[in-house]
């Protein structure tokens, strides 16, 4: 074992150079969550595709080749089927173009908990006036973090519920809820679920058939590690025959029957019967250049679960350096219920923000304390640097709650 988690430490130690940040001694970078900081496969696509710009008369349909390329490789990663995938701009488009799908009649209603992440909650709670009840499954008074299982959501489910959305991965607390036990539970009583996956793409391994989900969105910003503004959306083909057909947003890229000559026919209007009818035609064409380059390097180099057992392996010493402090961990410890790179310290005191931000730690502050969050690029001195950091911050009389 200890063999094992010095070759996966020496493996990724070969990748840090690829983030020109991280040769800084002045940046303890533990913010991949928010936003990690770029590397030069993603620099190097944009390079390119800023040359093509200035340079190729006609590079575009080059870049068009790539979102296909990039939708290959994304089903590849999920095990999912190439039209089991559109693109949007970001994970609130891609799960309110389901929630906007979603048939419903008033008095039914939906369930969340009432910890997700407002882009999603609040797209089911825009459905309100039109008589969707909104449910949330009650946690934060508590005071308890705990992975969410089918158990947590059984006390809010009728025969009139139509769907449970939430993430996979909590960006607030690191939990990992079991998606996989909930859509075993719900999916055949009829009630779908959508899946915000953002937090655990490009950190760890995704299986949407193994999940048994209705759908999800999630955005190709952070453990991809792509420019804002590119995202996917991906429906179970069966699910795509129990929503409304008509997408919520409807443009040429999602017509079937669309013709060349970009006139608008009188006929009717055939859609895609798959995932695409939700497609734009013109999506972020940079952030493809970016995607196609970054998901080949993560699935074919880095590898997905060799990456999620390196950031569990830091997260192990992050809890072994947090331990010693006398400093709390939020949440779930065991790694079948928690993220793999996303660990709550528990630092309350507004003290802490400006404090670690003057020694050089990027790190994020909610409601529950601070959030490491790590990446590929990451390495156990950083894990040493941060618990030198917070020692001398109690060293200093910062207080340890």
């Amino acid at each position: 074992m200890e063999s094992h988690v010095s070759s996966l430490a020496a493996k990724f130690a070969g990748y840090r150079h690829l983030v020109p940040l991280l040769s800084r001694d002045d940046v303890v970078y533990l913010n991949s969550s928010y936003a990690p900081p770029s590397n030069l496969i993603v620099h190097e696509a944009m390079a390119r595709f800023s040359h093509q710009s200035l340079h190729d008369p006609n590079p575009k349909p080059s870049w068009q080749a790539a979102v296909e390329d990039v939708r290959a490789l994304v089903a590849r990663y999920i095990n999912t089927e190439l039209s089991s995938i559109a693109f949007t701009r970001d994970t609130t488009e891609a799960l309110g173009n389901f929630i906007r799908s979603l048939k419903f009649q008033p008095g039914d209603n939906v369930v969340i908990l009432d910890s997700e992440h407002p882009n999603h909650a609040y797209g089911w709670m825009a459905l309100q006036s039109a008589g969707l009840e909104v449910r949330q499954v009650l946690t934060t008074a508590t005071g308890k973090v705990t992975a969410a299982n089918a158990a947590t959501f059984e006390p809010y489910v009728d025969e009139r519920t139509r769907a449970i959305g939430l993430s996979s991965i909590m960006f607030h607390s690191g939990q990992k809820n079991d998606v996989a036990s909930i859509c075993s539970a719900f999916r055949p009583r009829g009630i779908h679920v959508l899946a915000d996956l953002t937090q655990q793409v490009g950190f760890a391994p995704v299986d949407a058939k193994a999940l048994g989900i209705s759908a999800a969105g999630f955005s190709l910003h952070k453990g991809l590690n792509c420019p804002t503004g590119i995202a996917c959306m991906y429906v179970d083909p069966d699910v795509l025959k129990e929503i409304n057909s008509v997408p919520p947003i409807v443009g040429y890229g999602a017509i079937s029957n669309a013709r060349a000559d970009l006139l608008v026919p009188e006929g009717p209007v055939t859609f895609h019967p798959d995932s695409r009818r939700f497609d734009h035609l013109n999506l972020s064409l940079v952030g493809a250049a970016a995607a196609k380059a970054f998901l080949t390097f993560y699935l074919d180099s880095l590898g997905p679960s060799d990456l999620e057992e390196h950031l569990y392996n830091l997260g192990d010493a992050l809890q072994e350096a947090c331990q010693k402090l006398g400093v709390g961990i939020i949440g779930p410890s065991e790694r079948e219920n928690h993220a793999p790179h996303l660990y709550i310290l528990n630092l309350l005191d507004p003290g802490w923000a400006p404090f670690l931000r003057s020694h050089g730690v990027y790190v994020s502050h909610y409601r529950l304390g601070v959030r490491v969050s790590l990446g590929f690029y990451n390495n156990e001195a950083d894990i040493q640097r941060l618990a030198d950091v917070v020692g001398a911050g109690v060293a200093e009389g910062l207080p340890l709650c």
